[in-house]
């Protein structure tokens, strides 16, 4: 199969790519219709600055992990400063990375629920 080649003993082989190259390609995709946008996950501003400094366009979006907990508001505010939106995931929070009551299940947004009369989930949007 073309699209994952083998060595002779079954593994897979792996190219290194540049990134900005990767970047391009699917840049030609949008060009050619076939997306109509694109963009990036977990991304630094320094790494779009890199990944776009030779005129490319700027990814629509960066997909980071983003709550209450964890606002990213540096982050944010550089992805502004790109002309990069920011979508969260995990806006609820992450317990499995970040520990059982750092989410949606943690004393302060049950304190902050109940004395707002919000479900836990409205106060972590």
């Amino acid at each position: 199969d073309p699209m994952f080649p083998k060595d002779k003993d079954g593994n897979l082989l792996f190219r290194d790519v540049p990134l900005s190259d990767t970047w391009k390609a699917l840049a030609q995709e949008k060009k050619a219709g076939k997306v109509r946008s694109i963009g990036v996950s977990n991304f630094s501003a320094q790494e779009i600055k890199d990944m776009t400094q030779d005129g490319s366009e700027m990814p629509a979006v960066n997909q980071v992990e983003a709550h209450v907990f964890w606002n990213q508001k540096e982050l944010c505010k550089e992805m502004k400063e790109l002309g990069v939106a920011v979508v969260a995931y995990s806006p609820l929070g992450n317990s499995g990375f970040h520990g059982e009551k750092s989410g949606i299940s943690s004393d302060l947004v049950a304190e902050v629920s109940k004395e707002s009369s919000l479900t836990p989930a409205q106060v972590m949007l």
